[in-house]
């Protein structure tokens, strides 16, 4: 009896442990780079990069100013600037009605303590099985990635 106790006990470790590790691991979808001008040349050269891959900007937050303005005066400066490009959202809808939870693209520009700028945004998950919603999420990626390349360059 001892036996099979400890060997029914045994079969479930070795099973709880085979379907952890078969679980899909969440991936990290934050992308971030360093930019090498200021807090102020990285926001108009990110409104120009937005420009030039054919984006919208429909909304700016000025959260670190926010901070500020309540009297933390030296609360490091943090911009969320929101983007829209309309042919892109018409198609996200037509493959999948629930990516609207996507939508706008956001990137944040963020001052550290330590004074450095850095820009980000968060990219959409290709881990998928639909392939056209795959599709659409890596060309969206890839623009938010060369959107945030061309606002350091």
């Amino acid at each position: 009896m001892f036996i099979v106790e400890r060997l029914r006990a045994f079969l479930i470790i070795v099973t709880s442990l085979v379907l952890i590790s078969c679980q899909p691991q969440t991936e990290n979808r934050i992308y971030e780079k360093q930019s090498r001008y200021s807090f102020e040349d990285t926001i108009l050269n990110l409104d120009i990069a937005i420009s030039e891959y054919n984006y919208r900007i429909i909304h700016r937050s000025h959260i670190g100013q926010a901070v500020r303005d309540r009297g933390d005066k030296d609360f490091p400066l943090s911009t969320i600037t929101s983007f829209c490009n309309i042919t892109y959202a018409k198609e996200m809808m037509e493959i999948n009605p629930l990516l609207i939870n996507e939508m706008p693209c956001n990137i944040g520009v963020r001052q550290t303590e330590d004074g450095k700028v850095i820009i980000g945004t968060k990219l959409m998950n290709e881990q998928v099985s639909d392939n056209a919603q795959q599709a659409f999420a890596k060309k969206i990626n890839q623009n938010l990635k060369g959107i945030i390349g061309a606002t350091i360059e």
